[in-house]
């Protein structure tokens, strides 16, 4: 007798034409808030005109008279924009809704709270960080472009440990995934792979860190994978991606044995 696989969490349910169906369920999707609404008409003008990080955002009576909302509706939805990192609200004179730079930490935060809900658990990130930066790693390896590659490894190449501190180190070792997907052009790709990044840094393996050999470890497979990249070669870049990857989760797993099957934490 085969015993059955058991799975915590809510189910996922799947159904792209829920939106657009006139005939809703219980656990159909609900219509947007007008708050919601506002704040995408905010986004859309963020891109349309062009704004840029630490732009200033028009006036609160503008941007009423713009979207003809109320003050309360207005408030909220420049909320729902701070809290997915999109704008900052400055109190005080000269203060008011600024427009901020996209941070993949934000985007990571939200899938937490839906990976916890559907009991998804670290290995289950583990695996998906595995499927997604080895191929990334030689798609980025294919670029033509050599002295980009050579100007964005550079300080990955002669890394030494012993010339930084604890904090800088693991900063920048970490910051080596989220060169390589920026490095892919894709931006659904970039945004995606270092939320997973962020997932696998933040939650995981910097609160497991062990010993400074293992970051003296890790910058040089940086620097072998960095080198297959900048001489442009895909597949041992994604090879030594790979075994870089397997070894980093083998050894949180050797330190760390009840760790990787907890569930994703939100926040």
């Amino acid at each position: 007798m085969t015993r059955e696989l058991t799975r915590t969490g809510l189910p996922i349910i799947y159904n792209p034409g829920e939106m657009h169906s006139s005939v809703r369920s219980a656990e159909s999707t609900r219509a947007p808030k007008a708050s919601e609404t506002t704040a995408a008409a905010i986004v859309s003008d963020i891109v349309s005109l062009g704004l840029r990080r630490g732009d200033r955002l028009p006036a609160e009576s503008d941007m009423l008279a713009n979207y003809s909302v109320s003050r309360e509706t207005l408030r909220e939805a420049l909320r729902i924009l701070e809290v997915q990192g999109l704008i900052t609200l400055k109190r005080g004179p000269g203060g008011g809704p600024f427009v901020n730079a996209l941070n993949a930490s934000y985007l990571a935060r939200t899938a937490t709270l839906y990976f916890h809900l559907a009991g998804a658990t670290y290995d289950e990130v583990f695996d998906t960080w595995k499927i997604l930066e080895p191929p990334l790693s030689a798609k980025v390896a294919r670029l033509e472009d050599r002295k980009l590659k050579e100007a964005a490894f550079a300080r990955f190449l002669e890394y030494d440990v012993d010339e930084h501190e604890a904090s800088e180190i693991f900063s920048d070792l970490n910051n080596f995934h989220g060169v390589i997907a920026e490095l892919t052009g894709n931006r659904v790709l970039t945004l995606l792979t270092q939320a997973i990044d962020h997932i696998v840094v933040e939650h995981v393996l910097d609160a497991g860190r062990d010993t400074v050999a293992e970051d003296d470890a890790m910058s040089h497979d940086h620097a072998d994978i960095a080198k297959a990249i900048i001489a442009g070669r895909p597949r041992k870049a994604e090879t030594l991606m790979h075994d870089h990857i397997s070894d980093v989760v083998e050894q949180f797993r050797k330190n760390h044995p009840d760790r990787a099957g907890e569930l994703v934490k939100w926040l």
